[in-house]
């Protein structure tokens, strides 16, 4: 019997093949886009899980408060970790990873920049999950000068060669043993490394004590441990190491756990070692996958009913003949089992095909072997299921309830024609489709108006340099004459940090009404030309001169926020003291000489901090403005100045508007995937309008007919169907409007700095859908009204 019932699906598959290809088509589109969300967001979830102890790994954070600012770092002191593991039980070990920085490599003739080698504690295999190919992880790193490498570093130096027992060093002839051999950090982890070298090749004192932070810090903690508790428990160490430090400034620090399953999805914080991914857009995709299956479901219903005045005949017949219900029932879910595992298998195919393009888009390293994944399959047997025998049943069910008396007599058009399933379900599919299409433009409203954002300096044509050495800064003003001697190089500045990846902080004596009280402060350094290179406004005073020694000890520039903090109204000489207020402190007190327009050093995710800049040269960051003509030749003579300066050392650069580009690479590559899906999605829910207006013409072909005898246009007909469809449409409009508004407002907050909702979004989008479903109704109306109105009535 099931044989029999597949060669009937079949055979009606076949027989309507224009039907089926719309069928299979909108059933592929959804099952294709839905598997490769759920391959996305799968790759989300799987973050740091490989490691084996995964649930029991924290990241410790440090939640600093002064009395009129707060902020969090994803880092700790030096100190911190062997105390924490000494005093409480609950630790079980601990791993600091000490940032070597970019950091020049060799080999005999080869050199590399490095900029993901850390110092870290012996106890990282013990803790980390990592692929040790080559040597013993209990030892590898504890001899000094001891370095485990991944294979993408060991090939750019060795080749295929075994790197284990060699040796590499670095530019200040620092020389290591290579001692392990390791397969790269995966992808789906939020921290990422090249090298380790042993913390043993550090002095015990590196980094300072309990005021200094700056160490990437994990803590295994014993599997019965509860991290909240411990959290609390963590509290004691402030009065017992660090009160005696910081409450004379009414500083207060508290640490808090990430558990790093949960960092990359959840994470909030700056300085990330690696782009931080977003639970909310998890939650937006599982929506858009169940709206994407939904759509594809309520389309089959849509085409299904369509047909029925065809099917309908087929349908007494074989209740005439003794088909029960059941039977038919059986047999409508059997094609659209047919229909769904077809769609699937081309959905597989689709994917196949098309992975390294959703790799592109996403920035995903997505492997087709990852559809046996376990979630994978059940997700398969779930869409068979939802759209197989969910999205069949209503017109299964609908469609072996016709009365077969009726049917042969041919009054079936007459039954269901004021029956409104079908248009309550095109009425879900555009408010599906409006939501995703304004969702989608305030997305890329939303990055279009971060990357239009007054930053407080030109970023354009800016250029990049950085001297990785205490001797290579030395040879800045060399680097800068040889530089300025060609026309095509207005300017250029240096600083101590890059322009809106942050900036340390120090503890700071500042005037106020009462005298010198302690701050801490966010504090960078440069010299006299780099206010004028980054095109930074002065609002009162002046800039940093190199005519006016003095600057170099008693001047500092400050920006808005620090002189709003302070209550400066008149900010110009105001006094500023490094370090604290206390007796020992010898430190020349300085005067502020410049008001700087606020700008973003932090980046555009965070808010304008409190900022001083001091006056210093020779520094390892530069900026080189440049022409906007030929930059291309400027670029080239920027690489042959370099090379005749530094000869040993390979030129790296980049664009100062790129680097910010790349704040939001993020954000662009899931707005991307929105608005992909959000294409398809649309694509869908047209060929549901147009199974039902197809649908609608064919129940009403009579009419039509009768209309056209009487003197009716095509334009009149066409306009009477459409107005139908009109009125679902402004009532998808009025459902979907108010829902996106919620959605993407709550969205938006979590940006520092966003755009507001346009109403232009919503006029384009009402536009839009109109337009769509204008043209996909009028195929059938206008085919409809230009039909002999002889045949239509002689048919009915």
């Amino acid at each position: 019997m099931f044989q029999n019932l597949i060669k009937i699906a079949l055979r009606v598959i076949r027989k309507d093949l224009f039907y089926s290809i719309f069928n299979i088509a909108g059933l592929t589109i959804g099952i294709t886009s839905s598997l490769f969300l759920l391959l996305y967001i799968l790759d989300e979830l799987s973050y740091d899980r490989y490691h084996e102890q995964s649930e029991n790994i924290y990241r410790v954070v440090s939640h600093i408060s002064e009395p009129d600012d707060a902020f969090d770092w994803i880092v700790a002191q030096i100190p911190f970790a062997p105390t924490v593991k000494d005093d409480y039980p609950e630790v079980e070990e601990y791993v600091r990873f000490i940032d070597m920085g970019n950091t020049l490599f060799i080999k005999d003739d080869l050199r590399f920049y490095e900029d993901q080698v850390y110092y870290v504690d012996s106890t990282v295999f013990r803790v980390f999950t990592y692929d040790l190919v080559t040597g013993d992880p209990d030892v590898v790193l504890n001899a000094p000068n001891s370095m485990v490498v991944t294979r993408s570093f060991a090939h750019r130096y060795f080749g295929d060669e075994n790197p284990v027992g060699q040796t590499i060093r670095t530019e200040d002839e620092e020389s290591y043993i290579i001692t392990g051999l390791m397969e790269d950090v995966p992808a789906n982890s939020h921290f990422r490394f090249s090298a380790l070298i042993s913390r043993n090749t550090l002095p015990e004192q590196f980094g300072g004590g309990w005021g200094n932070f700056g160490v990437f810090t994990y803590l295994l903690l014993n599997e019965k441990t509860d991290s909240k508790q411990f959290e609390e428990k963590l509290s004691e160490m402030y009065d017992k190491y660090m009160a005696d430090i910081f409450e004379q400034f009414n500083i207060k620090v508290v640490y808090g756990l990430d558990c790093i399953s949960k960092i990359h999805l959840y994470s909030k914080y700056e300085g990330e070692p690696e782009p931080a991914g977003s639970i909310q857009y998890i939650y937006v995709f599982v929506v858009v996958i169940l709206f994407m299956l939904i759509i594809a479901s309520i389309n089959y219903m849509n085409l299904a009913t369509a047909r029925s005045t065809k099917r309908a005949r087929e349908v007494g017949l074989r209740k005439v003949n003794g088909s029960g219900r059941g039977l038919l029932i059986v047999q409508f879910l059997t094609e659209s089992l047919a229909l769904t595992i077809i769609s699937l298998l081309f959905s597989i195919l689709l994917i196949f095909l098309l992975l390294p393009q959703f790799n592109f888009i996403s920035g995903k390293l997505l492997e087709a072997s990852v559809l046996g994944h376990p979630a994978i399959i059940l997700s398969i047997f779930l869409i068979i299921f939802l759209l197989g025998i969910m999205g069949g049943s209503y017109p299964a069910f609908y469609l072996s309830s016709f009365n077969p008396l009726a049917v042969l007599k041919g009054s079936v058009t007459t039954l269901y024609r004021k029956y409104s399933f079908r248009k309550v379900l095109v009425v879900i599919q555009f408010s599906i489709s409006l939501i995703m299409i304004i969702s989608t433009l305030v997305v890329y409203d939303q990055i279009g108006f971060l990357t239009k954002k007054d930053i407080g300096f030109e970023k354009s044509n800016v250029v990049r340099l950085t001297l990785s050495t205490g001797p290579m800064s030395r040879q800045f003003n060399v680097l800068k004459d040889a530089l300025l001697s060609s026309p095509a190089i207005i300017n250029i500045g240096g600083t101590s940090s890059r322009v809106g990846e942050g900036s340390g902080k120090v503890i700071m004596n500042l005037e106020t009404l009462d005298g010198m009280d302690e701050r801490g402060v966010n504090i960078g350094v440069c010299d006299e030309d780099f206010i004028e290179t980054m095109g930074i406004t002065i609002l009162e005073g002046r800039d940093f001169s190199s005519d006016i020694m003095a600057d170099t000890a008693t001047g500092v520039l400050i920006n808005e926020t620090l002189a709003k903090r302070m209550n400066w109204d008149e900010p110009i000489g105001k006094k500023v003291q490094l370090g604290s207020g206390n007796e020992d402190n010898d430190n020349p007190v300085a005067r502020v000489v410049g008001l700087m327009k606020d700008y973003n050093q932090t980046g555009l995710y965070s808010e304008v901090e409190s900022y001083l800049l001091l006056y210093r040269r020779n520094n390892r960051v530069v900026y080189v403005r440049i022409s906007e003509e030929d930059r291309n030749m400027t670029l080239q003579f920027i690489e042959e100045k370099w090379n005749e300066i530094f000869p040993d050392v390979p030129f790296k650069y980049s664009f100062l508007e790129d680097d910010f580009k790349n704040q939001f690479e993020q954000d662009k590559k899931r707005g991307l995937i929105l608005g992909v899906f959000s294409i398809l999605t649309i694509i869908i829910a047209s060929l549901g309008l147009f199974g039902l207006s197809s649908y609608t013409v064919e129940q009403r072909n009579k009419e039509i007919g009768i209309r056209k005898v009487l003197g009716a246009g095509v334009g009149s007909i066409n306009t009477m169907i459409i107005s139908e469809f009109t009125i679902l449409i402004g009532i998808a409009i009025f459902i979907a409007f108010p829902i996106a508004i919620y959605l993407m407002n709550d969205w938006l907050q979590n940006f520092v700095y966003r755009t507001s909702l346009r109403p232009v979004t919503f006029l384009l989008t009402t536009i839009l859908i109109f337009a769509i479903a204008l043209l996909t109704i009028s195929f059938h109306t206008i085919r409809a009204g230009r039909a002999n109105p002889v045949d239509s009535i002689r048919q009915e």
